[in-house]
């Protein structure tokens, strides 16, 4: 079957785009698992080493590249923490000038959990709003301003903060309901698209009644090594700079030891821009997001991870092509060509995707210029649809 490079493209239906990457990733600490070895999973009965997708997110998420996607979607930025009331919502209550700010700060905290957890032993409101000491939350920095509008107008309206769980609660508010208080608390429901890029991107399970709930538009395979883990203990020794030798001070203050590893990595990323739309991302943040998938190292701490092999795929069959490495193959060259007769394998049997883009160290096509034709196929795309 023939190869395919920038330019051709093909008709065709649903806009997922999906990446199938291998990975080269030199001697280093690997993605760690609880009893601190590297991540492992059996795949065609041979143990291979492991990177978690929420290892990849990271990775994505605290790259240089994070930024410039924010500025393509123009969405906001998502806050993942614990402190939303202490650092978020009280001071911008405060900041607007709402004199209760503490109160309303932990009766929004309140909405987090569900009726029975916001009530004590008394059954009696509580309003202490730790749930901070619970789970990190996700949370928009656009969300955070609409709580803020809510607040505002229920203050203005003589709304009391005992009173917001059950306005929130309500399908349908009652008639008496102060107009601005209506539309402020309609704005927080349907603030799907505040979220902000990380949790447009990744996704959100919302508890409670504060947020809604986001179905991801990116996902993350875990990376398996294309062949079986060759781990390797490696002592290590801390040094102290106080100790004095000259009087006999042993210079180490710590020894240990960790596994490390080396690999190559087959990774698959789905990318579904229907639901990058619904979240309230446009589209013009495709090219930048397979720029980033392409460059940034799929490990926590950063080891410099270098791209062998990329196949970016625009529609087609949704799959994985893990199964080309079913039986382990070391050597990179002929995992490429596993990958790629698996491929061909696929399209004879699927059909071909509305475009094909591979980058490969054998051809002269640039990150930048592969991730800007992949972004034109999708904007084409979509105005046909539109």
């Amino acid at each position: 079957m023939a190869r395919f490079s920038i330019g051709d493209t093909f008709q065709g239906a649903h806009m997922f785009i999906q990446l199938h990457i291998l990975s080269s990733l030199p001697v280093h600490v690997p993605n760690r698992g609880a009893d601190g070895l590297a991540k492992r999973a059996v795949f065609g009965g041979y143990e291979r080493q492991r990177i978690s997708y929420q290892a990849q997110q990271y990775a994505l998420r605290h790259s240089d590249m994070m930024p410039e996607l924010e500025r393509a979607a123009a969405v906001g930025h998502t806050h993942r923490t614990s402190l939303v009331g202490e650092r978020l919502l009280k001071p911008a209550l405060e900041q607007a000038g709402i004199s209760d700010a503490e109160s309303w700060t932990h009766t929004i905290m309140g909405l987090w959990r569900k009726e029975k957890e916001a009530k004590d032993t008394d059954g009696k409101e509580d309003d202490t709003g730790e749930v901070e000491a619970s789970a990190p939350l996700i949370v928009g920095e656009q969300e955070v301003r609409l709580f803020e509008a809510v607040v505002l107008a229920c203050v203005k309206a003589g709304v009391e903060p005992v009173q917001l769980r059950g306005l929130i609660e309500k399908k349908k508010l009652p008639k008496d309901t102060d107009p601005s208080v209506v539309d402020a608390i309609h704005a927080l429901k349907t603030s799907q698209g505040s979220i902000g890029l990380d949790g447009a991107l990744f996704g959100r399970m919302a508890t409670g009644i504060a947020v809604a709930t986001v179905d991801r538009a990116v996902r993350f395979s875990d990376a398996l090594t294309t062949h079986a883990i060759t781990p390797v203990s490696d002592f290590f020794l801390t040094t102290d700079d106080l100790k004095d030798r000259a009087a006999g001070e042993a210079g180490g203050s710590h020894i240990n030891t960790r596994e490390e590893s080396a690999g190559l990595f087959y990774r698959h990323i789905l990318i579904d821009t229907n639901q990058l739309e619904r979240n309230g991302v446009p589209l013009s943040v495709v090219e930048p997001l397979v720029k980033g998938m392409l460059v940034v190292s799929p490990i926590g701490n950063r080891s410099p991870a270098r791209t062998v092999e990329a196949l970016v795929e625009v529609g087609g069959q949704v799959r994985s092509l893990m199964d080309a490495f079913a039986i382990p193959v070391a050597r990179q060259d002929e995992a490429v060509h596993r990958l790629r007769d698996q491929c061909d394998s696929d399209y004879d049997l699927y059909g071909v995707p509305q475009a094909v883009y591979w980058l490969s160290e054998q051809a002269p096509v640039k990150v930048d210029a592969l991730a800007a034709a992949v972004g034109s196929v999708v904007s084409s795309e979509s105005g046909k649809a539109a």
